[in-house]
């Protein structure tokens, strides 16, 4: 009897314990804090068909050389980089728009969708700026979004990115030629941008950084927060970032690029559960569970029917 007794505790101990530990064995996972969404090296090209290519780090989003002329390689600040000419760049898709048969909305195919970072993130770059283009923005990286099917560049909304002021500014903005750049589009349809108040030095090599995180949009160059004026909208604004269809490196600019990256800082909503990173952990712990679960019943129905002495 009372090793019936010992038994039983001993088996509803460890069920104890496993019912304590099995909120953090099946709770929200948080593999990383942060998650690199794309790392082009921009080192290497690659030929299929007729088609350039750039490989990105991960694996997941090699990026389409554009344009009449293709960036070439060039010597770069790590390896080699990748030089722009103000009339090619580099095209990666989130997503493709299908353009036929015409339809009052347009409809998308998914390429790449964790390039469509919904809150916060990092964008980061080598660049090398020998002069300006005459266009507004000289882009370094910018996420863009077509809102109809017929995919023109004039009609292309800019969501998200990092470039280098120059040309004639618009109506109402004023900015120092050469001012680093850095902007969002919220689902609100708020357009905001704040730059550098200084201009970016030329001809050498430079890292520069756009974030945006709980406290606001920010830049960075050489690690370095820069003072900065708001252009547009608002410095800190709220709501998440506009989908988009599409990135480009480079375009209207005469920059050479090196080790682009672009880092998701809230890869996991708080309320998300996602199961792939600790999917075995989930299985051995339901498994365990269990079977102790099973044991105890069984020496519970042992113990009861057992004949007393």
């Amino acid at each position: 009897m009372a090793t019936n007794i010992n038994a039983l505790k001993t088996l509803t101990f460890c069920l104890l314990i496993l019912a304590l530990l099995s909120p953090i064995l099946l709770s929200t996972t948080r593999a990383e804090s942060t998650t690199t969404v794309w790392e082009w090296k921009l080192d290497e090209t690659k030929i299929s068909g007729t088609t350039e290519t750039t490989p990105d780090a991960t694996g997941v989003n090699n990026g389409i050389l554009a344009g009449t002329e293709h960036p070439t390689l060039v010597k770069g600040k790590y390896g080699n980089a990748m030089k722009f000419g103000g009339e090619n760049a580099i095209y990666v898709p989130i997503k493709f728009v299908v353009g036929f048969p015409p339809m009052d909305e347009p409809m998308y195919i998914p390429i790449s969708t964790n390039l469509d970072i919904q809150k916060y993130f990092t964008i980061t770059a080598w660049i090398n700026v020998p002069s300006f283009t005459n266009a507004t923005y000289n882009n370094i990286v910018v996420k863009c979004n077509h809102p109809d099917q017929a995919c023109d560049w004039q009609n292309t909304q800019r969501v998200l990115g990092l470039a280098v002021r120059a040309g004639t500014p618009g109506n109402g903005e004023a900015y120092v030629e050469g001012a680093l750049s850095g902007f969002v589009m919220t689902e609100s349809g708020s357009f905001n941008e704040i730059v550098t108040t200084q201009a970016i030095p030329l001809n050498t090599w430079i890292e520069v950084q756009f974030t945006r995180t709980a406290t606001g949009m920010h830049l960075y160059i050489n690690n370095e927060e820069q003072a900065v004026q708001v252009l547009h909208g608002t410095q800190n604004p709220t709501g998440k970032i506009l989908s988009g269809t599409e990135y480009y490196f480079g375009h209207d600019s005469y920059a050479t690029i090196d080790n682009v990256k672009l880092t998701d800082l809230d890869p996991y909503s708080e309320s998300s559960f996602d199961i792939g990173p600790n999917l075995m952990i989930v299985i051995i712990a339901v498994a365990v569970i269990f079977a102790v679960a099973w044991l105890l019943r069984r020496a519970i129905q042992l113990w009861i029917i057992k004949p007393k002495i």
